[in-house]
């Protein structure tokens, strides 16, 4: 009897969290990004080490009970502060960065937990303008792009709340002039605060 009245509880809870997304089921939202880009491969001899970065987004949304699914235009740039030539290190690289602006459709599981928390999980694809700068050298090119992401909501009201995640980001490579650049990715922090109505 007791093990019942827990499982109603529960299931209570669940669909009393999942009515508050009912009643306000569109979204905008504001985001901040600290990033940290991987080493990229330059022309399979110079390996590049980045300093960490930040980034900045904005999305527009909706919920559809559990699920939720968004738009999002974002920009994040990292300075290059290294580098390898053929596995010798120590290199300083006194002027260079990598900047990523994206335009992806993110879908995501959203799912309440407790009170008014939810944790979400999911991922998107788009396009991505990726800027490579070195000294006197740029390459600018769209490219393929897409994202895992994960964290956890937390519902202010029920017009206001925030969320703390994580997500991996990464596009296909770029290149010009028989110089390529492989292996773009980074890993985010990412805070945003959201205004559900």
């Amino acid at each position: 009897m007791k093990k019942t009245l827990g499982a109603i509880a529960a299931i209570t809870c669940v669909l009393a969290a999942g009515t508050a997304f009912a009643a306000n089921p569109n979204y905008v939202k504001l985001s901040g990004k600290y990033t940290k880009v991987g080493d990229m491969e330059v022309t399979n001899q110079v390996e590049l080490d980045s300093d960490e970065g930040y980034g900045f987004g904005a999305a527009i949304g909706r919920h559809i009970e559990w699920f939720k699914i968004e738009a999002e235009i974002a920009t994040q740039e990292s300075d290059i502060n290294n580098f390898e030539v053929n596995g010798k290190s120590g290199r300083s690289f006194y002027s260079g960065d990598t900047r990523i602006d994206s335009l992806l459709l993110n879908a995501y599981f959203d799912v309440p937990v407790a009170g008014d928390w939810s944790v979400y999980a999911g991922g998107g694809a788009g396009a991505a303008i990726v800027t490579f700068s070195a000294y006197d050298y740029d390459i600018d090119e769209t490219v393929f792009a897409y994202k895992f992401a994960a964290g956890v909501t937390y519902a202010f009201t029920d017009n206001f709340g925030t969320e703390l995640g994580y997500e991996y980001l990464a596009t296909e490579d770029i290149g010009y002039d028989h110089i390529e650049v492989k292996d773009i990715y980074s890993s985010n922090i990412v805070l945003s605060l959201k205004f559900m109505f």
